[in-house]
Formats: structure tokens, C-alpha cells, sequence
């Protein structure tokens, strides 16, 4: 299953945001989608703030080898966020896909 966790400043940054939603609404139990903003309006109903393993345990499923992580962010919040927290959880490399 092909996971997508998105990190943005504002929910208005996030790329192609309603192409992936379409996407998860065809195949919801293919897809799953899941947005972290810096700043969140009062409604959001996704993350907020810094990327951790108990964020990213809480909303996509444990490693497996039919399952991907597909990450997009800037460099730093890859490489000093989201590979530490899914090297705790245990995701192997080819188990993701920076983009």
C-alpha cells in the first residue's frame, strides 16, 4: 500500500492536494494519504508541527513489504525527521520513496 505523509508550511503548500485525494478516495484501502502543516487553521483535521514516530505510528500502518512511504518535503525535514522516526519504527529503505 502506498503511504503519502505531506509536510507543508500551510495547508495552501500542499502539492497536488486534490489529485491525492481523488486518489485515496478510489482506492482507500490502497492509499493512504495523511498532511503535517507548520501552521494549521482551527478546522484542520491532519497534523501539525514536526514530525515524529509517535505521528507517523498514529496514522499509517506498521512497515511491510507491500506497503511504501512516499515522502515529499524540503531536504532537511527528510533527512532530520522523517528517516530518524521511520528508522525507529522500523521502515526499511525500500520501503520509501523522497520525492
Amino acid at each position: 500500500m502506498p503511504l503519502r505523509e505531506s509536510c507543508t508550511p500551510t495547508e495552501n503548500d500542499i502539492l497536488l492536494r486534490d489529485e491525492l485525494e481523488e486518489v485515496q478516495a478510489r482506492h482507500p484501502d490502497r492509499f493512504k494519504l495523511w498532511f503535517t502543516v507548520d501552521r494549521a487553521p482551527e478546522e484542520w483535521a491532519f497534523s501539525q508541527g514536526f514530525i515524529s514516530a509517535d505521528m507517523i505510528s498514529e496514522h499509517l500502518p506498521p512497515p511491510a513489504d507491500d506497503n511504501l512511504v512516499l515522502m515529499c518535503g524540503p531536504p532537511p525535514m527528510i533527512q532530520f525527521a522523517c528517516n530518524p522516526n521511520l528508522d525507529k519504527l522500523g521502515y526499511r529503505q525500500s520501503q520509501r520513496f523522497t520525492y
